[in-house]
Order: structure tokens, then sequence, then C-alpha cells
């Protein structure tokens, strides 16, 4: 898959989970949460900030 059709589907997904928000059926912290996590299962290139991310944030609060 070339990086061209990675970001469209990305978008796509973005564009859904805005739809989830506005439509308040859930929370938009949930949204957040779900769209961060698909990115990291997916191993986008934005999978890997995310990953540090969730790093960062676990050693901090759990270390």
């Amino acid at each position: 898959m070339t990086e061209s059709t990675i970001v469209i589907i990305d978008l796509f997904l973005v564009l859904y989970a805005f739809m989830l928000a506005r439509s308040r059926e859930i929370k938009t912290h949930q949204v957040i949460l779900i769209g961060l996590c698909g990115f990291l299962m997916a191993m986008t290139p934005f999978g890997y900030p995310v990953w540090w991310t969730f790093l960062f944030i676990g050693n901090h609060l759990f270390a």
C-alpha cells in the first residue's frame, strides 16, 4: 500500500470519527482514543508518535 493510499484511508477515518463525535453517540475523548489506537494498530507513519506519547504518559504515570 502506498503512502498516499494510507493518507486517504486515514482522512476517511478521521472524518468518520468526527461525524461520530458530532452525533453524540460516543463522547469526544472516546473518539480521540479510538482514533489514536487505530493509528497505532495500523502502524501508519503517525503511529510512531502515538506510541511514543503512550510510552511517555505511561512511564510518567506508573513509574
